[in-house]
C-alpha cells in the first residue's frame, strides 16, 4: 500500500538497509553444521536424490529443491548458496510492511518494516543455507493473504492464502502451528458473524493446500515421524523452556535492546486495548496472537516437546515487529528518531553472535598450504564433516575428501568405519586426517605399526572465541600422515646417509607449492651439520626451483645410526613455469665447503619426473 512516490522512496531506503544488514558477512562466515548439510544434501541436483536425502531427515524439500537448481545457475560461493535466504529476508521486510500497513496504518508498518530490517535474529536467518528465512517469508504471506481474505473474501484472495499455506507447509513442519491458529480465528468469526462465503474460501484454501501437500504427508508417516516427534533438545542453540532462560530466549527473540523492544511491544498493546477507533481490532489482536501469543505458546510447549530456538521463534519476529512498530507510531515524531536512533546505533555497532561457528576455514587454509595433489583427507568431525568438506573444497576443488558421517551414516546401525575404508586407505602414501570432538576411529589405526603409517604433520586449532564461549573449549587437530616404503634399497650419500624413500607428486601446475618428504638415515655417527637441497630441473638441466635446509627437526650431528629420519621440503612452483617435462633431484652437503656427498658417482639423485601441465 504505497500512495505518493515519498512512501515509495521510504520502502526502498528500509529495503536497502536490511539488504545492507544481510549482505554484511554472508561471503565471509564459514559454513556451520546445518549449513554443511544443507550443502550435502543438494550436492546432486537431482530432485530424486533430494527428495531421498530429505525423507531420511526431517525436512520437507521445497527449498532444497530450490537450493539445488540455484546452484547450478549460481555456483557454490558462500554469497551464492546463502542468496536465496537473503531474498527471501527482504521480501520478509516487504511483506512485513504491507501486513502492518493493512491492519494499523503507513506509519505503523514503516515502524515495523524497519525494525524487522535490523533485528539480529530476522538478519540472521537470513543469511544461512538454511530454509528458515523461507519459512519466516511464507508465513507472512500465510497471514498477508489470510487478513486479507478475511476483509475481502474473494477466489483470489483465497488462492493466495492456499498457496503461501503450501509452500510454508513444504518448507518447514512448524506451519501447522500458525495454521492451527488462524483455523481457530476463523471459527471465531464463523460463530460470531455467519459469513459463509467466508468460511467456503477458507475450507476451499485449508483443503486445496491438504490436497497439494498429499504427495509428502506418505514420507512423513512411513519414514520420518519418529525423527519429528524427539524434538531437538541437546542440539547447538537449544534452549530448555524454564523460568531463568526466559530473559536470555527474549534477548534472541528481540536483540541486544529487549527491553525497549518490550516497552514498545507494550506500547502497541495499550494502543490496542484502549478504544481508539482501531480500523479492525479484530485483526489488530489476530496479529498480537500470532506474534507474542506464538512466541509464549512456543515456550510453553516446549516444556514437553523441546522445540525452542532461534532457527524456531524467528517465524514470529514479523508479526512482533508489527505490533512495535504499532507502539512506535504512538510516539511523536522527536521520540521515534531518538528511539529508532538508539536502536540503529547499538544494534548495527555490535550485533550479537545468533550462531557461533567453528572456525572451519582457517583449519582449510592450513590445509590446503600443505596438500599435495593426490593426497586424501578423511574427516573425523562428526556432525560438522559436511561444513568442513565444503571450506576444504573452496580452497582444493578437486581434492578426494572421505566424510565418515556419510559412511557409517546418522541413519545406519554400522558404525565400525575401518573395515570399509581398509582398501582405500592401503592404496594411500599421504593421508590427511581433521579431527574434531567425534571419537576418532581412523586415527587410531594411522598410528598403529601396523598401518605403515607416521605421523610427519600435525596442526592443533583451538575453536573459535564465541565457540568456545557457548559451548566449551575445544581443538581441532589437523594431522598428515605419510608411508614410507621400508622394504626398497635407498640411496648411499657418501659415507654418512641412506635416502631410503621419497613421495612427490608427478604432476604439478605453476604456482602451487610442490612438497617432497623424503626418508633418512645416518649410517654412522655424523660428525657435522649436513644440509639437503631440492631441486627442479627442467630439460637442459638448468635449476628452476630449488630449496635448501637442514634435514628434519634435528640436526644430523644428533641423528642416531640407523634410525629413519623424516625431512619435508617445500618448493613454491612459479606463476609463468612454463609447462613440460621435469626432474626432480635431491643432494646433501655441509655448508662448510658446500661440496655435495657423492650417490653412485653423482652430485646428486634424481628421485622423481614431475610434468607441469598448464591450469
Amino acid at each position: 500500500m504505497i500512495r505518493s512516490q515519498r512512501d515509495g522512496w521510504r520502502l526502498v531506503a528500509i529495503l536497502l538497509l536490511a539488504f545492507a544488514v544481510r549482505l554484511l558477512g554472508s561471503s565471509d562466515w564459514p559454513v556451520w553444521t546445518d549449513e554443511g548439510w544443507s550443502i550435502w544434501a543438494t550436492d546432486d541436483p537431482n530432485p530424486t536424490q533430494i527428495v531421498a536425502h530429505l525423507a531420511q531427515d526431517r525436512h520437507p524439500p521445497l527449498y532444497f529443491l530450490a537450493l539445488g537448481l540455484w546452484r547450478e545457475v549460481a555456483g557454490d560461493s558462500r554469497l551464492a548458496l546463502r542468496w536465496l535466504s537473503l531474498a527471501a529476508g527482504l521480501l520478509t521486510v516487504a511483506v512485513t510492511y504491507r501486513i502492518g500497513a493493512l491492519v494499523f496504518g503507513r506509519r505503523a508498518a514503516w515502524g515495523g518494516a524497519l525494525l524487522l530490517a535490523i533485528l539480529p535474529l530476522a538478519a540472521y536467518y537470513s543469511q544461512e543455507v538454511r530454509h528458515y528465512g523461507w519459512f519466516t517469508l511464507t508465513v507472512g504471506l500465510m497471514w498477508f493473504f489470510w487478513l486479507r481474505l478475511h476483509k475481502y473474501p474473494t477466489f483470489g484472495k483465497m488462492l493466495g492464502y492456499m498457496l503461501s499455506l503450501a509452500a510454508a507447509s513444504y518448507t518447514l513442519y512448524f506451519a501447522v502451528i500458525p495454521l492451527a491458529l488462524q483455523v481457530i480465528l476463523t471459527l471465531i468469526v464463523l460463530s460470531q458473524t455467519r459469513h459463509w462465503r467466508l468460511g467456503y474460501l477458507s475450507l476451499a484454501a485449508w483443503g486445496g493446500a491438504l490436497l497439494l501437500y498429499v504427495p509428502w504427508l506418505s514420507v512423513i508417516v512411513t519414514i520420518q515421524w519418529p525423527t519429528l516427534t524427539s524434538g531437538i533438545s541437546g542440539f547447538p542453540g537449544t534452549y530448555t523452556a524454564t523460568l531463568a532462560n526466559a530473559l536470555p530466549v527474549a534477548e534472541l527473540l528481540l536483540g541486544p535492546q529487549v527491553a525497549l523492544l518490550l516497552a514498545l511491544l507494550g506500547l502497541g498493546l495499550w494502543g490496542i486495548l484502549r478504544p481508539n477507533g482501531l480500523r479492525s481490532p479484530f485483526a489488530a489482536g489476530s496479529l498480537v496472537a500470532g506474534g507474542l501469543g506464538l512466541a509464549l505458546g512456543l515456550f510453553l510447549l516446549s516444556i514437553r516437546f523441546d522445540l525452542l530456538a532461534g532457527r524456531t521463534l524467528v517465524f514470529v519476529t514479523p508479526l512482533l515487529m508489527i505490533l512495535a512498530g504499532y507502539g512506535l507510531s504512538l510516539l511523536d515524531r522527536r521520540g521515534q528518531v531518538a528511539l529508532v536512533s538508539a536502536l540503529l546505533v547499538v544494534t548495527l555497532a555490535a550485533p550479537p553472535v545468533i550462531q557461533p561457528r567453528l572456525n572451519s576455514d582457517e583449519t582449510a587454509q592450513l590445509l590446503s598450504a600443505d596438500y599435495s595433489v593426490g593426497d586424501l583427507i578423511v574427516l573425523e568431525t562428526g556432525w560438522d564433516d559436511n561444513a568442513f568438506a565444503y571450506e576444504i573444497r573452496r580452497l582444493l576443488p578437486d581434492a578426494h575428501i572421505i566424510r565418515t558421517l556419510s559412511r557409517a551414516d546418522i541413519y545406519s546401525d554400522e558404525k565400525d568405519l575401518l573395515p570399509a575404508l581398509r582398501p582405500l586407505l592401503d592404496e594411500q602414501r599421504r593421508i590427511w586426517v581433521v579431527q574434531w570432538l567425534q571419537a576418532p576411529q581412523i586415527m587410531p589405526w594411522l598410528d598403529s605399526p601396523e598401518s605403515g603409517f607416521e605421523r610427519i604433520l600435525a596442526h592443533e586449532r583451538p575453536v573459535a572465541p564465541e565457540y568456545s564461549q557457548r559451548f566449551g573449549p575445544s581443538t581441532i587437530h589437523l594431522t598428515l600422515y605419510a608411508r614410507p616404503d621400508r622394504v626398497r634399497v635407498g640411496w648411499q650419500y657418501g659415507e654418512w646417509f641412506t635416502l631410503h624413500d621419497a613421495i612427490a607428486v608427478d604432476r604439478a601446475a605453476p604456482g602451487q607449492s610442490l612438497h617432497v618428504d623424503l626418508w633418512w638415515s645416518a649410517r654412522q655417527p655424523v660428525p657435522l651439520d649436513y644440509s639437503v637441497g631440492v631441486f627442479l630441473l627442467d630439460a637442459t638441466g638448468a635449476v628452476r626451483v630449488e630449496q635448501n635446509g637442514p634435514p628434519g627437526s634435528l640436526p644430523t650431528s644428533q641423528w642416531t645410526p640407523s634410525q629413519w629420519m623424516h625431512d619435508r621440503h617445500s618448493l613454491r612452483l612459479p606463476p609463468d613455469l612454463p609447462p613440460g617435462a621435469y626432474t626432480l633431484v635431491v643432494n646433501a652437503y655441509w655448508f662448510g665447503d658446500n661440496q655435495p656427498l657423492l650417490v653412485d658417482g653423482q652430485p646428486f639423485q634424481v628421485i622423481g619426473r614431475l610434468d607441469i601441465v598448464a591450469k
